[in-house]
C-alpha cells in the first residue's frame, strides 16, 4: 500500500485525532537541584546560616511566625524589597534578608526544564496555535512564535480559499459542504528542556471524505534546535530494534481487532515520519490508510529509549 503523509478523514470523525496526544503544559519527572526537588513557581532557596527567624506580615510589621535552625534549606517563591529585603518560603511566610540566611537563585535551566509556559492564541476559531514564554533564550522563543503564527496563517489561507471555493460550487450545483480547514495543537512533552508540539490540520473541500494530517514539532530548549527523527534514530541498528518493534507491535494490536498490512511495513521513514517524546520515549505516528484500511485510524507507537540509546 502506498504510504501518505497526509490522509484521508471523516470530518465529523476528526476529534479521535487527539487520542494519542494527551496535551501536557507541564513537568511531570523531578528536576533536582542539588539534594532538594525543584518545583514549578520556585525561583530560588535559603539555607539558615545562624540561627533566626521566619516571619509573617501583619499590619505592615513584620512578626516572628516561627525559629528556624542552622542548616535548614527553603524554597522561595518570590523576593521583595519591603523591610530590607524579603524572600517567601510559603504563601505568607518569609524569610528577612541578613547575615543569617543564605539566598540563591534557581538556575535558568532547571526553571526551564520544569516546563516552559504555552499559550493558546486563536486566528478564528476553528484556527488555533501555541505561542511559548519563559526561554533562556529568547531570540530563539520570538523565532519560534513566528513560525507557529505563520502555520496558522498558512491555515487560515487555506480556509478563506476554500470558503471561496465553496460559493462557487454553491452556484455551479456542486456543493456537498461546508468546506473548511481547521488547525489545532496539543503539547505531549513539556519538560526536561525538550518541547514537542503536534499540529493537526484537517480540511474538507467536498466528496466523500475530508483530509487529515498531524505535523509534529521536537525542540532542544537548551541547544536552541528542532530535533529531527534521524536525530534521534541514528543509525541502522537502533532503526533494526524499532521496526521490529513496531512490527511486533502491529500483530498485538491485530490480535485485538487492528488490520495493519504487516507485511507492507519495511520500515521507519526517519526523514518523513512524524513523531514526538513521551516520558520514557517517544511515538511514532502513523495516519489513516497507512499500513492498514481507513478503520485503523491514525497510530501512534510508543517506542521505549532503551531501544535507541
Amino acid at each position: 500500500m502506498k504510504k501518505f503523509k497526509r490522509i484521508s478523514a471523516v470530518v465529523l470523525g476528526i476529534a479521535l485525532l487527539f487520542s494519542p496526544l494527551a496535551p501536557q503544559t507541564v513537568a511531570e519527572a523531578k528536576v533536582v537541584w542539588g539534594n532538594q526537588e525543584l518545583v514549578k513557581g520556585q525561583i530560588g532557596r535559603v539555607t539558615v546560616i545562624k540561627n533566626t527567624n521566619l516571619y509573617n506580615i501583619k499590619n505592615n510589621k513584620l512578626v516572628v511566625a516561627r525559629k528556624v535552625t542552622k542548616g535548614q534549606v527553603f524554597r522561595v517563591y518570590s523576593e521583595s524589597s519591603k523591610f530590607g529585603g524579603l524572600y517567601a518560603v510559603s504563601k505568607d511566610t518569609y524569610a528577612q534578608k541578613s547575615s543569617s540566611i543564605k539566598y540563591e537563585k534557581a538556575p535558568s535551566d532547571k526553571i526551564q526544564a520544569l516546563g516552559v509556559k504555552v499559550t493558546k492564541k486563536s486566528l478564528a476559531s476553528n484556527i488555533s496555535y501555541p505561542q511559548v514564554s519563559g526561554l533562556i533564550n529568547k531570540p530563539f522563543e520570538a523565532s519560534y512564535n513566528r513560525k507557529f503564527l505563520n502555520i496558522a496563517k498558512e491555515a487560515q489561507k487555506a480556509h478563506n480559499e476554500l470558503k471561496a471555493q465553496e460559493k462557487e460550487d454553491r452556484k455551479n450545483g456542486w456543493y456537498v459542504g461546508p468546506y473548511s480547514h481547521n488547525m489545532s495543537y496539543s503539547v505531549p512533552y513539556n519538560q526536561d528542556n525538550i518541547l514537542s508540539v503536534a499540529i493537526t490540520h484537517s480540511e474538507y473541500a467536498g466528496g466523500a471524505h475530508g483530509m487529515a494530517w498531524i505535523d509534529t514539532y521536537n525542540y532542544d530548549l537548551l541547544k536552541a534546535r528542532q530535533i529531527n527523527l534521524k536525530d534521534i534514530i541514528n543509525n541502522n541498528t537502533k532503526l533494526s530494534k524499532v521496526n521490529k518493534y513496531i512490527r511486533n507491535e502491529m500483530i498485538a494490536r491485530n490480535k485485538k481487532g487492528a488490520q495493519f498490512e504487516v507485511n507492507e511495513f519495511k520500515s521507519v521513514n526517519v526523514k518523513e515520519d512524524q513523531f514526538y517524546y513521551t516520558s520514557g520515549g517517544i511515538a511514532i505516528i502513523f495516519g489513516e490508510y497507512e499500513y492498514g484500511p481507513y478503520s485503523n485510524g491514525i497510530n501512534s507507537f510508543k517506542i521505549p529509549s532503551s531501544l535507541y540509546k
